[in-house]
């Protein structure tokens, strides 16, 4: 591939729910073009700012847009819902799609999308199905069947509205560079496989980590099994990666000894705050799922994740505050302009709320209930009360990004250890 003209997706035109489809010029695509009559052959779902996750013959995966990388006269195609959903229902699109990531490929249901065949519906994936089945568990019907379809239904799908693709070339340095470089996501891919393939051992139908959770709960003896091959695959450290190749982004300080541009810190600083809580929001969501399991059905495999799970939520919180820090010292109205706040009390921010600190939603809905306003106090419902961001949550409150407080409440937090910031403004409508 080096010495090839290379491009890649820019992926600041890309947003969650975003579907990405292909036409590689291999054999299979080709094959996939002409028995659907389409000119695509493979679908992907945007998750993240730079991430995605498809079906391939590797299975289901989470992969990185700036290492999917296209030949020059390679085309993609970029489609977006007509009508945007409310950021809830966009959260439960992203939250399938990451949690059916390990799912096996299937090729025999993959062939019988296309043929008049008996079309039996099992719980493995392919390109085109994934992505219809995504979202239809938001009740948004992408296609008529979506166990059964092709990339090429989707891209005709009256759903979906198509968007130029903004492409970006890639230097032979940088290929060069990049092929001598590990890849954390193919680390990550080869431990979730073996952690799979070690429940499969004791039950074949497991798909993915939620089904590895079932099978721990109602099998206790595959707890040895599963254990071992989380500490054996490295699933467990794969996240020193990312830390040790780039502690700037974790340790306040080391981020202004870099000899990077002002410009390229600024953007990645803009990048992060973009999403400061919903980028993250998946680690606490799982880390309170594996707390809520392990306390009724203890398991040497639940205490592994969660210690993992700990780690990841401080490690998000930490590269979060860099980020912010940087910005507010250096170009504070971009802070202003680009900080991601989730307002209080609203749908979105309950969404959140339901799952990770569930009696404080049923807490702050019946104040808001009882009083018929909005603004007021999180946990006790008096007023006035005002916004603030959750600084320091991995230690108190994993996944909570902020809480409307009366001055009362606002001490007791604070005398408890909580850090919380007053909202920035400008970037907050009020």
């Amino acid at each position: 591939m080096v010495g090839q003209l290379m491009k890649r997706i820019k992926i600041d035109s890309v947003e969650p729910g975003d579907i990405l489809l292909t036409a590689r010029p291999g054999k299979v695509s080709k094959a996939i073009r002409f028995t659907t009559g389409g000119v695509v052959s493979h679908a992907m779902i945007c998750v993240q700012h730079g991430s995605f996750i498809d079906s391939t013959s590797s299975g289901v995966q989470a992969r990185n847009l700036q290492r999917e990388l296209f030949e020059d006269d390679e085309k993609a195609f970029h489609f977006r819902l007509k009508d945007r959903p409310d950021r809830e229902v966009l959260e439960r699109i992203v939250d399938y799609a990451r949690s059916e990531i390990g799912a096996r490929y299937s090729k025999s249901e993959a062939a019988r999308s296309v043929a008049a065949v008996r079309r039996p519906r099992s719980k493995r994936q392919f390109c085109s199905r994934l992505v219809a089945r995504v979202y239809k568990t938001a009740g948004i019907e992408l296609v008529p069947d979506a166990d059964y379809c092709s990339p090429e239904d989707l891209r005709i799908s009256p759903l979906l509205k198509e968007l130029p693709v903004e492409f970006e070339p890639v230097s032979a340095d940088e290929l060069a560079w990049t092929s001598g470089r590990p890849n954390p996501i193919q680390a990550m891919h080869d431990a979730q496989n073996a952690v799979l393939d070690a429940a499969r051992s004791v039950h074949a139908n497991v798909e993915n980590f939620n089904d590895i959770y079932d099978l721990l709960v109602r099998r206790p003896e595959s707890d040895q099994v599963i254990a071992a091959a989380l500490k054996r695959s490295g699933y467990l450290n794969i996240w020193k990666f990312e830390v040790e190749e780039h502690p700037w982004r974790y340790t306040r300080g080391l981020i202004d000894n870099l000899s990077a541009s002002p410009e390229a810190l600024r953007d990645y600083c803009i990048g992060t705050v973009k999403e400061a809580y919903s980028g993250g929001i998946r680690y606490s969501i799982n880390l309170v799922q594996l707390r809520a399991l392990q306390l009724q059905h203890p398991r040497e495999s639940f205490r592994l994740e969660i210690a993992l799970y700990e780690t990841l939520v401080r490690n998000d919180q930490s590269r979060r505050e860099v980020a912010y820090d940087w910005l507010q010292r250096h170009c504070l109205d971009l802070l202003e302009q680009h900080m991601e706040q989730i307002e209080p009390h609203t749908e979105y921010w309950w969404s959140l709320i339901d799952r990770v600190e569930p009696k404080l939603a049923v807490l702050s809905r019946h104040a808001v209930s009882v009083e018929g306003r909005t603004d007021i106090c999180s946990t006790c419902g008096d007023d006035p009360a005002k916004p603030y961001r959750v600084v320091n949550g991995a230690e108190h409150m994993p996944g909570v990004p902020s809480l409307r407080l009366c001055d009362d409440c606002l001490e007791i937090r604070r005398g408890m250890g909580h850090v919380l910031m007053p909202f920035l403004l400008r970037s907050w409508k009020t």
